[in-house]
């Protein structure tokens, strides 16, 4: 067990914030108490953690724990690392994750842990499990802010939904994140649904949970996920500015496929022709793939198609058009066509509350299997400070100072209540602070 303290160690000294974060059963400071039912907890930490990091060894393989602790990551969906401290183990039991060596010849780097000689790790081993680690923070910090495509973004931004480049300044639903990504890899793996629905009602930040919280870290893992661009129905699902066809056509673009043009994309959709439409969308599985493959990752299924749909509510409106019916026609002929052998397109929709018995009884979508995601319940006061400072937090750690005084802090608090209504006049309050008294360092 010296090299997992050796690998927490070293893993802490490259990111500091990861000591509170990283679960150690044998760790003086944050591991087993004595006394404790040492199964139970085990447990208990495997449900909440964000991901789990397997040590392959000999001594591995003869645990049974440790494989019914791996079992256990599998059967809640977890992301998982698989680090092999030794030739030839791991075998079949986890040979569908991407492994990263921590032996073989080149560079070591020694980690002093006391009680015997330091522990030597391959080094480039060692910042590949790093990278990858922190490319599957939940956190906001995780994320980069300001964002490269925008550094002049405001990191606190009212009643505009949060997009993917805010990710880094979303706060106060991660244990939401973490429920939903595991969801949404459980229905990877079981192939019994094809829709996964935000449910909430208005006000409850259902669309920057999609945009902000869901999709950035689901992009992050490539080899399970391909995202298609948003789709926001309005009059025109098919062929507005956010809808369908656009929706394909930027996303293939993004993959190299420049052919057909969006014209032919909105002519096909408009038309209900499934043929075509399914023909594309597995073109982009393909192409997805195949990239895995170039950056050497193993053959396996090509990742699943994610297919965001922000609030679906506006298909069930009485000016929802002819469209929407053709749009949900082509869903469902979608989810049997591509995940006819395998999940190869899963639907994540946001819709309020008060419309989701119309969606759910839509003849159309009768042969459709939804997971329900209802936990977006209205943020407890306790919650809102993360959401008051933590913008504030990332806008200095990116250079550009910004305090919240305490007192307008303790205000705030104090003048929130509980209801689907206060996140949205939060937002809005710290967006004209910011605003007005931004450029000053304080609000």
């Amino acid at each position: 067990m010296r090299e997992a303290v050796a690998l927490k160690q070293w893993l802490v000294e490259q990111t500091p914030p990861l000591a509170n974060e990283i679960f150690l059963d044998i760790d003086p400071e944050s591991g087993l108490r004595a006394g404790t039912r040492w199964k139970d907890a085990l447990r208990q930490a495997n449900a909440r953690c964000e991901a789990v990091i397997c040590l392959l060894s000999g001594n591995w393989e003869a645990s049974h724990e440790c494989k019914v602790e791996y079992r256990t990551a599998e059967n809640l969906n977890k992301q998982i690392f698989v680090a092999r401290l030794e030739p030839s183990t791991g075998g079949d039991i986890t040979s569908e994750w991407q492994r990263c060596d921590l032996f073989g010849d080149g560079a070591t780097t020694a980690v002093d842990i006391g009680g015997g000689p330091p522990v030597e790790f391959s080094t480039e081993g060692l910042y590949r499990l790093r990278d990858g680690i922190r490319g599957a923070g939940i956190g906001a910090d995780s994320f980069i802010w300001p964002p490269l495509s925008d550094p002049g973004r405001a990191p606190y931004r009212g009643w505009e939904p949060l997009e993917e480049i805010d990710a880094a300044v979303f706060f106060g639903r991660d244990a939401q994140i973490v429920r939903a990504l595991d969801a949404v890899r459980g229905m990877r793996l079981s192939g019994t649904n094809e829709m996964f629905v935000v449910l909430g009602p208005s006000g409850s930040g259902k669309s920057s949970f999609l945009r902000a919280g869901l999709l950035p870290r689901l992009r992050r893992e490539d080899r399970r996920f391909a995202l298609l661009e948003i789709v926001r129905p309005e009059r025109n699902v098919l062929t507005g500015q956010a809808g369908f066809a656009a929706a394909i056509g930027a996303t293939r673009i993004s993959f190299g496929l420049k052919q057909p043009s969006l014209g032919e994309i909105k002519g096909a959709c408009a038309a209900g022709d499934l043929d075509a439409v399914a023909g594309w969308l597995s073109e982009i599985r393909a192409v997805a793939a195949q990239r895995l493959l170039d950056r050497g990752g193993e053959a396996g299924a090509a990742p699943t198609l994610v297919l965001p749909l922000d609030q679906a509510e506006e298909l069930f409106s009485a000016d929802a058009g002819e469209q929407a019916h053709v749009f949900l026609d082509l869903v469902a002929g979608l989810a049997q066509r591509i995940n006819s052998s395998e999940i190869g397109l899963v639907v994540a929709a946001t819709i309020r509350t008060d419309r989701y018995e119309v969606m759910q009884t839509h003849p159309a979508l009768a042969g459709v299997g939804s997971m329900l995601f209802d936990e977006l319940k209205p943020m407890p006061p306790t919650q809102f400070k993360e959401v008051i400072t933590g913008p504030a937090q990332r806008a200095s750690e990116g250079g550009a100072n910004l305090r919240v005084s305490p007192d307008l802090v303790e205000r705030l608090l104090s003048d929130a209540g509980e209801g689907a209504d206060t996140l949205p006049m939060l937002a809005l309050t710290m967006s004209r602070l910011y605003a007005d008294y931004g450029s000053t360092g304080e609000l």
